[in-house]
């Protein structure tokens, strides 16, 4: 049985907050404790989406990786999530994840995670309606960060 302390800790993440106990008590039985090396590639732009990620502790930066070098996208922090791709079937990364510091994270295999929503698509639907918010955030930090680019070049063009 999942301690009820547990189940309380666990609703404080965004993604998570509108899932019932019941339903945190059948999707945490699945979850697994990843830790990464300040520096580690997480998942690469491109790659086989596999884990979905609650950051436990430590910070991540999401990275776009087309040009010669990366550029910072959004840092992540505790309490946030990543590898949301995971929950779609066949699925690829949209960013590169580098961990900054030293990284723990809870993770959910992209099948086992999936599956569990297919088996109670109650708490499917909770979990798609927190992770769109989580996808327009990143789109918004990539258009803001599109933004700052032009806004360099139209000032270097400028001068």
């Amino acid at each position: 049985m999942i301690p009820d302390e547990f189940v309380k800790m666990t609703q404080t993440y965004r993604v998570l907050s509108e899932l019932e106990p019941e339903q945190l008590r059948k999707l945490l039985p699945i979850a697994e404790d990843k830790q990464f090396r300040s520096g580690q590639v997480i998942f690469r732009e491109g790659d086989q989406s596999s884990f979905f990620h609650l950051i436990v502790s430590g910070e991540v930066a999401l990275e776009e990786t087309a040009g010669s070098k990366p550029v910072l996208v959004q840092t992540l922090h505790p309490g946030e999530a990543m590898g949301w791709s995971a929950l779609a079937s066949d699925s690829r990364t949209h960013f590169q994840a580098r961990a900054l510091s030293p990284v723990s994270t809870i993770a959910f295999s992209s099948a086992r995670i999936r599956e569990a929503c297919e088996r109670d698509t109650g708490m499917g639907f909770a979990l798609m309606k927190k992770l769109l918010d989580v996808v327009t955030e990143r789109l918004d930090a990539t258009r803001m960060q599109l933004a700052g680019r032009n806004g360099d070049l139209q000032s270097t063009q400028a001068n």
